[in-house]
């Protein structure tokens, strides 16, 4: 949260801000959008474990992207194509990002699937480590749409007609946004 407080991925709703970061890599608040996805009933979801050099153990699916190379946050990769040796990027207190690396990649096993989609495109942190909700391309398209969309209240409509049938987060009155 933008107080510095963590929150599960589950207790995350529509309407909440949480720090982020910009594509330059610093850091700055965003708000979680109405097309975050939360399935607290999926099962036996197989997911990567990434610890870095600094202790942080990142916990995402293999389909999940997040930045790596020299620079963040230019080039995604997918969790599962991630190798030991790997630069990625943690949040620190400096209000920007700092390279680590992977040095350890494992796997777990667990229930739901969670992914906060934020409003105005700026990446999750998720352990404290930069990720990104989508490939580059549909990261630059929310960046210029998603605020159009939850300004005129056509998000659902949108997720609706285009997306299909996951479950998405709640609001923060307890319907499904």
């Amino acid at each position: 949260m933008v107080d510095g407080t963590p929150r599960r991925l589950d207790a995350l709703r529509a309407g909440d801000t949480i720090v982020a970061a910009r594509a330059d890599g610093t850091l700055t608040n965003d708000i979680v959008s109405h097309l975050s996805l939360a399935d607290a009933d999926a099962q036996g979801t197989t997911f990567v474990v990434l610890t870095t050099e600094s202790g942080r153990n990142l916990t995402l699916t293999a389909m999940h992207h997040l930045p790596v190379g020299p620079k963040c946050c230019a080039n995604l990769k997918l969790a599962q194509d991630v190798v030991v040796g790997e630069t990625i990027f943690e949040a620190v207190v400096s209000a920007a990002v700092r390279a680590t690396q992977v040095i350890k990649i494992g796997s777990v096993i667990k229930a739901g699937l969670h992914s906060p989609v934020l409003t105005h495109g700026a990446m999750p942190i998720v352990d404290g480590i930069v990720t990104s909700f989508d490939a580059m391309h549909a990261v630059r398209l929310a960046t210029a749409g998603l605020p159009l969309l939850e300004a005129t209240g056509l998000t659902n409509t949108f997720r609706d007609a285009v997306l299909g049938d996951r479950k998405y987060i709640r609001s923060h009155d307890g319907y499904i946004a």
